[in-house]
């Protein structure tokens, strides 16, 4: 769906009037030898950077979150991180917790458009690893 550009769980709650328990972030990390992470989770949860790193592959130590300037090389933006991304290098983990959730609504690339899906579709159509990612 399009919409003014939104940032966080505030603006997509009342800007767009969205449920938080039908809300799924994705966050973007990076390497220090440049491979991205993606970690999609419930919104309201935190990222365990311990989990996340064994589950991609990687140690805590060469994982930090991605600068914002960074998410134009997956063709993305602030405010519009998807779980979804067409370049075979990326890493992608989705919280475990993502399998439980029904309709979800994610990032589509960009900050003025808002993804629906069923949570299930979602997971059948990246092929994430699924792991415990929440503290």
């Amino acid at each position: 769906m399009s919409h003014v550009p939104i940032v966080g769980q505030h603006d997509a709650e009342n800007t767009l009037g969205l449920a938080t328990e039908h809300l799924l972030k994705t966050m973007v990390f990076r390497t220090k030898d440049e491979v991205f992470v993606l970690a999609a989770l419930p919104v309201s949860g935190r990222v365990h950077y311990g989990r996340l790193a064994r589950a991609a592959g990687v140690s805590r130590a060469m994982l930090r979150q991605a600068a914002p300037e960074e998410l134009s090389l997956l063709g993305m933006e602030p405010g519009g991180a998807s779980p979804v991304c067409d370049r075979p290098d990326v890493v992608t983990v989705f919280d475990v917790s993502v399998t439980r959730m029904s309709t979800v609504y994610c990032g589509s690339g960009r900050a003025d458009r808002t993804v629906k899906i069923e949570a299930q579709q979602l997971i059948e159509l990246v092929g994430p690893k699924i792991e415990e990612l929440s503290s």
